[in-house]
């Protein structure tokens, strides 16, 4: 069966991220002074052949870990797993 797979990778608590910090001053200076604090991650659909549900969720869970995300400043999401007809 064919599954779309989708994984947010996002920077650890701590780790510089300054293209939110870039976000983050210019939504102040567009009059947005409720915004405190914004963080930049990247987003990933995969589609793939997998026996299962579940079989789809460990081969995405597999990729972030050695491809998708850099486990020393990132962390990763795996947000939805989704059969496609």
């Amino acid at each position: 069966m064919k599954y779309r797979i989708s994984v947010r990778v996002m920077p650890k608590a701590g780790i510089s991220d300054p293209e939110g910090k870039a976000i983050h001053d210019a939504a102040l200076q567009l009059g947005y002074g409720e915004v405190v604090h914004v963080h930049a991650g990247r987003s990933f659909e995969v589609e793939g052949e997998y026996d299962s549900k579940d079989a789809a969720e460990n081969g995405a869970e597999k990729l972030a870990e050695r491809l998708l995300a850099n486990p020393v400043i990132q962390t990763y999401e795996i947000v939805a797993v989704e059969e496609l007809r």
